[in-house]
């Protein structure tokens, strides 16, 4: 139901963030990494026709060229870049990026727009110190799930319930890690949630 949910949004992030949960869980079932990039060819292919990201209302197949909706984030990252160096040790300040878009943004039309991007939304609102921080973070967080998972692997008859529970923790981060590159996520709890249960799982 939730892979249903997530291409009726015709998010792209969404879709590739959910492909990435799948294909780490394939991973560790197909040995054969012919087969398993087979299988990833092919998904993209019917995701891409069954969700319709040819016909979205934001852009899509109807302009020629990269669409709205992708040259949207690019004139937001590059808008996101220019905060950071205006402000590099504090950016702008939390949840600020959408009323500093207008001075900082290459192409006004009108609207603020979010920045569309985990990576650059922490970048133009902490700086790059920020940046660093966050990338520490998360860098962590996924040596602490692969260890763990590792860990669970060697052991003799481990709990079912934690194997799962690590695995979709590795899982879990990877989606977000890639949906996160299209989808503003910094600062909102999933992220932090998903890093209590890595810390609780390792623990």
């Amino acid at each position: 139901c939730l892979s249903f949910a997530i291409i009726q949004t015709q998010s792209r992030g969404g879709l590739l963030g959910m492909m990435t949960v799948y294909a780490v869980f394939l991973q560790q079932t197909i040995r054969s990494k012919t087969v398993l990039i087979s299988l990833a060819v092919v998904g993209a292919i019917v995701l891409y026709f069954v969700a319709g990201i040819g016909e979205r209302a934001s852009g899509g197949a109807a302009e020629a060229g990269i669409d709205a909706s992708a040259m949207g984030r690019l004139y937001a990252w590059e808008a996101a870049f220019k905060m950071a160096l205006d402000n590099p040790f504090t950016g702008v300040g939390l949840n600020n990026f959408y009323f500093n878009y207008y001075f900082y943004s290459p192409h006004w039309d009108g609207l603020n727009h979010a920045v569309h991007s985990t990576w650059f939304g922490v970048l133009a609102e902490t700086g790059f110190l920020g940046l660093f921080v966050f990338l520490g973070l998360i860098a962590s967080l996924a040596k602490t799930a692969v260890a763990t998972l590792k860990r669970l692997k060697s052991a003799d008859n481990p709990p079912a319930y934690l194997f799962v529970a690590s695995k979709a923790v590795v899982a879990g981060l990877a989606g977000t890690v890639v949906s996160g590159t299209f989808l503003t996520q910094g600062f909102v709890w999933p992220i932090y949630i998903l890093a209590a249960i890595t810390i609780a799982v390792a623990q």
